[in-house]
């Protein structure tokens, strides 16, 4: 059976739900995904009592999957079983999830829908997260963005001094740094606001990360493992794109880089 474990941290409402992935349903929008789950388990419902049972638990979920599931048509969401819990959530790339095999989820619970933050399949090496930065890597790559952007824009305003010309009553060098100055505060203040407001994001990340075993959890970067990058090749010579594999990421590849480490390792 699939028993709940709590997790206490910043996120104290994310816990752990572990077990077998069964009874898969995936479509793009909610309203659609509602009426499939439904479709299907009203003719199980007629052949066996297990159908009725699960269908049951499904129905009692639909409920809070209307309200809980973003609604929206381009992306995946899903509903399954993990052990005897009903998981449902959004992720791109959601109809790839392992049927069949173990897997570790990270979920938040809305009335009768675990929503899951995160799915983890050991086997695959894989995890499904709608975000890949916890909250200090996010931070920390939006500050080196600025660093870039900041770079970028002093090379081409002092080339432009130093060889066309600035103000005739400044020297060059003041004014380089009268732009400098302004500049800096654009591009690190755009940093720190992008950092504070995409919490809404990397905080619920930061939770799954702990739950799912990651060692620090808040500097953990998977966005260049996504599976459309490492697997960019093999994508290009088949019918599957890179969106279809959106928020699938390869953290067994990151593992084996030394990018980042499990909790228990």
């Amino acid at each position: 059976m699939s028993e709940p474990m709590p997790i206490k941290d910043n996120t104290s409402d994310i816990f752990l739900v572990e077990g077998i992935l069964t009874e898969l349903h995936v479509a793009s929008g909610k309203e659609n995904l509602l009426a499939q789950v439904d479709r299907h388990y009203r003719a199980n419902s007629v052949i066996t009592g297990m159908g009725a049972v699960v269908g049951d638990m499904f129905g009692q979920a639909s409920a809070a999957a209307s309200v809980a599931l973003y609604d929206g048509e381009e992306t995946e969401h899903f509903l399954c079983l993990i052990g005897d819990t009903v998981v449902g959530g959004t992720f791109a790339g959601a109809s790839k999830l392992p049927v069949g095999k173990h897997v570790k989820a990270a979920v938040r619970q809305k009335e009768t829908l675990a929503s899951a933050e995160g799915i983890l399949s050991e086997s695959d090496g894989l995890v499904w997260l709608r975000h890949a930065w916890g909250a200090a890597a996010e931070s920390i790559a939006n500050f080196k963005i600025a660093a870039w952007c900041f770079g970028f824009s002093m090379v081409c305003v002092s080339a432009y001094i130093l060889f066309i010309g600035g103000n005739p009553q400044e020297s060059k060098l003041e004014s380089i740094l009268w732009i400098a100055l302004p500049t800096a505060a654009i591009c690190f203040g755009i940093a720190f606001w992008n950092s504070v407001t995409m919490n809404v994001l990397a905080d619920p990340a930061t939770g799954a990360f702990r739950v799912l075993g990651f060692a620090d959890p808040e500097k953990v970067n998977l966005n260049s493992y996504q599976y459309g990058i490492v697997h960019g090749r093999a994508l290009l010579h088949s019918d599957e794109t890179r969106a279809n594999h959106g928020n699938i990421h390869c953290y067994k590849k990151a593992l084996e880089d030394g990018k980042v480490r499990m909790a228990s390792t």
